[in-house]
């Protein structure tokens, strides 16, 4: 039996659950170990992950420096 589809808020919560998970256990943020935590598939955890390194990247200090040469 599928899931039902997780609604804009909930979504919301679990992508700051997820990324505060992932930067505040640096020993367990292992993929399979996050997609069985937070009962998510691997594109979807991806998607989530990579959306923030990309934000955080974008606002990081060298980033800004590069652009100004």
């Amino acid at each position: 039996m599928k899931r039902p589809k997780r609604t804009p808020k909930q979504m919301e919560k679990l992508t700051k659950d997820v990324i505060e998970y992932y930067f505040n256990n640096p020993h367990a943020n292992g993929s399979k170990h996050m997609q069985k935590k937070f009962n998510i598939n691997e594109v979807k955890l991806r998607k989530i992950l990579t959306k923030e390194l990309d934000r955080r990247f974008e606002n990081s200090i060298a980033r800004k420096f590069l652009n100004k040469q």
